[in-house]
């Protein structure tokens, strides 16, 4: 039989004579003060009551490790209109900056939980936030000392939040935003979040640096060229808030507390090295996937007509590459032409569209990947309807169904196909029928 008592005490966070913390319970009686102090922070006053924040700072002299000088470009280099394109579409009705600083009012986000199945059981132990000041960088991390004080935690991350207008995270849309409204939500409180711009560094930094590049540990060796010494993996993180509940020390959260800044930080680096890149330009890109990345992140942001810029580096830094060469160029390669075709397709620059989709199959790739795949069928609807070569257009239809896949795609090459057939068999018959004997060709490549 449930002892429903002792649920109750679980609840309030109050220890019943005789019982220990389990998994399931908060540490109860805990001095706030002391909590906060092993951890290197303080109580703070929120609008719930006192709450353990830890602050720390990072940079403000060249050299400082171990970001260096990039924190500090990182610091200048963060734009509004950057933001505004890493932000993409969605955030038009949010309030213009109004102050010169585009980092007042930037706040970057970041959780540590007890898990990441979520569930009315999961919570958020550590809630990061940073910013820029001037070239240093600050955080401050609310800690929760026990369940029974996430409300308290809750009413200070919202008086927090009130103060920005644009939030950056990594995996933010998908984990840490839903998981603090779900927070807020169980606590009957009301969320901050949807009041303000929303950049998720995730997607803008796989398009610009690669999706390989994984995490932000990943991106720190890659880009920022530094790895973490005796970090705390992530898979550790929630066991170490537990050990702290059955223990009642606090010192194993010192290291889930760097793991935090750390994060924090880089993505406050890379976010400024993202809207460097975006305000630079085409010719600020350093590869070819990069180029591409760019140009997708202007189609996003609603500057489409910067983009071909970025797809025509892209195919000039990999001019050198033919079908034997290193996949990953002409896999990138090939997507810059497919989206260069597909912006002269909107300009309705017909003939240059054909000419990007005609150098696209000629890579040699395998016939039956995406970008071939439309490349064919808009050079068989060419073909057709614009250089009146039906002969050109079938041999592009018969070559389109062959590589085609989906059933509604087959459908529509196939009504092609047969309409090009019976209008080149009406055109024969009527050529053999002619008094005068053949008919001359009526159409032309020219």
């Amino acid at each position: 039989m449930t002892d429903l008592s002792r649920l109750r005490d679980v609840l309030r966070g109050s220890k019943r004579p005789g019982t220990t913390p389990t998994l399931a319970s908060p540490t109860p009686s805990v001095d706030l003060s002391a909590f906060a102090a092993v951890l290197g922070g303080a109580l703070e006053d929120g609008p719930s009551g006192p709450c353990p924040v830890v602050r720390w700072w990072c940079g403000g002299e060249a050299g400082d490790a171990p970001y260096g000088d990039q924190l500090r470009a990182a610091s200048s280099a963060i734009s509004a209109e950057g933001l505004r394109l890493l932000c993409g579409h969605g955030h038009e009705g949010a309030p213009p900056w109004s102050d010169p600083d585009p980092t007042a009012g930037l706040v970057f986000f970041d959780l540590e939980t007890t898990g990441l199945s979520g569930g009315s059981g999961t919570v958020a132990f550590v809630v990061g936030f940073g910013c820029f000041v001037g070239a240093r960088f600050h955080v401050w991390q609310f800690v929760l000392p026990s369940f029974a004080s996430e409300r308290r935690l809750l009413a200070a991350v919202t008086a927090a939040v009130a103060r920005a207008h644009t939030l950056v995270t990594f995996n933010g849309k998908s984990f840490d935003v839903p998981f603090m409204e779900m927070r807020w939500l169980y606590q009957r409180l009301e969320t901050p979040l949807p009041a303000l711009r929303h950049v998720d560094l995730l997607h803008s930094a796989r398009r610009l640096w690669g999706p390989e590049t994984g995490g932000l540990g990943g991106l720190e060796q890659r880009v920022l060229g530094f790895r973490r010494d005796d970090d705390v993996p992530g898979f550790e993180i929630p066991a170490r808030y537990f050990d702290y509940l059955r223990s009642g020390d606090p010192r194993p959260l010192r290291g889930v507390l760097t793991h935090n800044q750390l994060d924090l930080v880089s993505l406050g680096v890379l976010t400024g090295m993202a809207c460097d890149l975006v305000d630079r330009g085409a010719q600020a890109t350093a590869s070819a996937r990069q180029s591409v990345g760019l140009g997708r992140l202007y189609e996003r942001g609603g500057r489409a007509t910067e983009a071909p810029a970025c797809y025509e580096r892209a195919v000039g830094l990999t001019s050198g590459a033919r079908r034997t060469s290193e996949f990953d160029a002409v896999a990138v390669r090939a997507e810059a032409l497919y989206r260069l075709a597909l912006a002269c397709r909107r300009q309705r620059r017909h003939g240059d569209a054909a000419r990007y989709w005609q150098t696209l199959i000629g890579l040699g790739r395998r016939p039956g990947g995406m970008f071939e795949r439309e490349a064919l069928r808009a050079l068989a609807v060419h073909h057709e309807h614009r250089l009146k070569d039906p002969d050109g257009a079938l041999t592009f239809a018969r070559r389109a169904y062959a590589v085609e896949h989906t059933a509604g795609r087959r459908r529509d090459v196939q009504r092609r196909l047969t309409r090009l057939e019976r209008r080149l068999a009406d055109e024969a018959g009527l050529a053999a029928s002619s008094p005068g004997g053949p008919l001359a060709p009526r159409y032309s490549l020219d």
